[in-house]
């Protein structure tokens, strides 16, 4: 979860009509073609919505105002309004999207296409593809500067991440880090980023103001998705091979604890609580809850087949 969004959220979570923020989390579920509505207050499924083909990818806006859903299968992206809970719109996009991340003024979403190598640029006011971006071999993580600066790109088959500038879409520089990166975390605090490495089994740890990679520190088996904790100074990884979320202090540069959690741990989240993290696991068809302070497993909600949710899926929904 990106710092701006958690300051959004807090200031929301906060607010005194508690019934009008109550966060949701829109969990993907790939095997059964649809997204889960779960109300993390109650834990119940309030709403299931039918989206596109084998659903992976899953954003929610800042204004918490809309869902954008990555369909691989199906080639496109499914717009849910938080509101009606219904599918607004469906966008064609390439040839098989996955990642999805979204600009800090949501005027703009970027879509990592797997097959086509290329991230594609949606205006989210006339929902359509505006801007095709090649990059390296199957793109497979996003993450954006909150100064809508910068887009960092994870190509899982180069090994590398991509710095691309926002202003006039070019590749500002091309940084090697472990092997079959994925899931990327962006810290704009320590201005550094975090690369899920598949295949090497670590975390890349890189500096941005050097544009470099400083170290890689070992996690789980085939890790796939980060979460920053910034009020501890940590991470949390999810590690699919593992059933695990490895913890790592950045101030130790070392993974310092593992939590077991269900089979195939995907997408993970902060609440805006700043006490829970979720974690969808893939192949047990639910979400594991964790107390981040006694790291450990403090409830399980049922989803839909498959679920995946990766990406940013918690949003308080809005009170207008």
């Amino acid at each position: 979860m990106s710092i701006l969004r958690i300051l959004i959220l807090l200031s929301a979570y906060g607010c005194a009509n508690v019934s009008l923020a109550q966060p949701y989390a829109f969990i993907t579920n790939q095997g059964d073609d649809s997204v889960s509505v779960i109300n993390t207050t109650t834990s119940d499924i309030i709403k299931t919505i039918k989206v596109g083909h084998r659903p992976a990818g899953v954003v929610v806006s800042n204004d918490g105002r809309r869902v954008y859903v990555t369909n691989p299968e199906s080639q496109s992206v499914s717009v849910i309004d938080t509101r009606s809970l219904s599918v607004i719109q469906t966008i064609p996009v390439g040839g098989g999207p996955v990642a999805i991340a979204i600009s800090p003024d949501d005027k703009v979403v970027y879509v990592a296409d797997w097959y086509e190598d290329s991230i594609f640029v949606i205006d989210t006011e006339q929902l359509s593809v505006i801007r095709q971006i090649e990059v390296g071999d199957s793109p497979s993580g996003l993450a954006v500067d909150p100064n809508s600066l910068f887009l960092y790109v994870a190509n899982r088959d180069d090994n590398t991440v991509m710095v691309i500038n926002l202003v006039d879409y070019h590749i500002v520089s091309t940084i090697t880090v472990g092997k079959a990166p994925f899931g990327l975390a962006l810290n704009a605090e320590k201005q550094q980023l975090y690369s899920a490495n598949v295949q090497s089994g670590d975390v890349s740890i890189i500096d941005l103001n050097q544009q470099k990679t400083l170290t890689h520190i070992k996690v789980g088996t085939f890790p796939y998705a980060i979460e920053v904790d910034y009020k501890a100074d940590r991470l949390f990884v999810t590690n699919q091979r593992s059933n695990s979320v490895s913890v790592i202090s950045l101030q130790n540069m070392a993974t310092v604890d593992s939590v077991e959690v269900g089979e195939y741990p995907e997408g993970i989240d902060l609440h805006p609580d700043q006490k829970h993290l979720y974690v969808a696991n893939w192949f047990d068809n639910l979400l594991s809850v964790i107390d981040i302070n006694t790291l450990e497993v403090v409830g399980e909600i049922e989803t839909g087949e498959g679920c995946r949710a990766y990406g940013e899926f918690i949003s308080v929904m809005p009170t207008e």
